[in-house]
């Protein structure tokens, strides 16, 4: 019997140990790749601020600037 409740508490901190892994794996995931997602949404926002100023300046196709194998030298 006490065999059994000790197995059993035993259990019980394996898995609860590995839902904490499981949470600082996801949190060292987030925190480690924080700088990409950051750098990503400026980068969407300078295209946007790039597209309005296209948009601005006259240029009513802007396919040209959101595809990378053309050159700004054809605006």
């Amino acid at each position: 019997m006490a065999e059994d409740t000790k197995l059993n508490d035993l259990k019980a901190n394996i898995e609860n140990m590995e839902k904490e892994l499981a949470e600082a794996k996801k949190t060292y995931r987030e925190l480690r790749t924080a700088g990409l997602r950051d750098a990503i949404e400026a980068r969407k926002a300078a295209d946007e601020a790039v597209k309005e100023e296209l948009k601005n300046l006259g240029y009513n196709n802007t396919y040209s600037y959101s595809n990378p194998f053309i050159s700004w030298r054809n605006f």
